[in-house]
């Protein structure tokens, strides 16, 4: 057994998906090695990997004794993940469908890809799956219900690549799958 932690290497499968909820949400995935139906790649996720911070905001609710009576989450959590594929689908995913239209090459230029800003944002609520790689482990974050919410800014700096930074808030969930099954008994 390895001790090693390697989100997303060596396996084919260490990418970012996401999925729209409308006219029907997709089925989630409850294990990182099960087939994702609905989805769509979005792409390639930046060395340093996702961050997640699974709560926002919990209010305390305390009784005149200040003994704590219960929590209320005021803010749901948030996934920040470092994108650096630049497709139109990455696209899509990062500004919102509304602000990317293409146009099909001619003889005077290739596809072209054009982000529009100055009406968005343009995101819309969709589930999202990041599926990696822990050792032989696999791990999942998933969020049935998520809206990129935040836009990191944008470095074009020569000789590396373009990081799509986003901040995914929603409600989260992660799976560690060891991959052992049992068989039949």
């Amino acid at each position: 057994m390895t001790n090693a932690v390697n989100i997303g290497t060596g396996n084919t499968s260490g990418m970012f998906y996401h999925a729209p909820l409308a006219p029907t949400p997709p089925a989630m995935p409850t294990s990182p090695f099960d087939t994702l139906t609905g989805f769509t790649e979005v792409g390639f996720v930046g060395e340093d990997g996702p961050s997640w911070t699974p709560y926002g905001s919990i209010e305390i609710i305390r009784a005149w004794s200040l003994a704590t009576i219960r929590n209320i989450k005021t803010e749901k959590g948030s996934v920040t993940v470092p994108v650096i594929s630049t497709t139109e689908e990455s696209l899509k995913t990062v500004f919102g469908a509304g602000a990317v239209t293409t146009a099909a090459a001619t003889a005077e230029h290739g596809k072209l890809t054009t982000v529009k800003t100055e009406d968005g944002p343009y995101n819309e609520d969709e589930a999202f799956v990041l599926v990696g790689k822990d050792g032989d482990d696999g791990v999942m974050l998933s969020c049935a219900s998520g809206r990129v919410t935040e836009i990191a800014e944008i470095g074009f700096a020569p000789g590396g690549a373009i990081i799509w930074g986003i901040t995914i808030t929603g409600d989260w969930s992660f799976v560690k799958d060891d991959g052992q099954v049992t068989t039949g008994g």
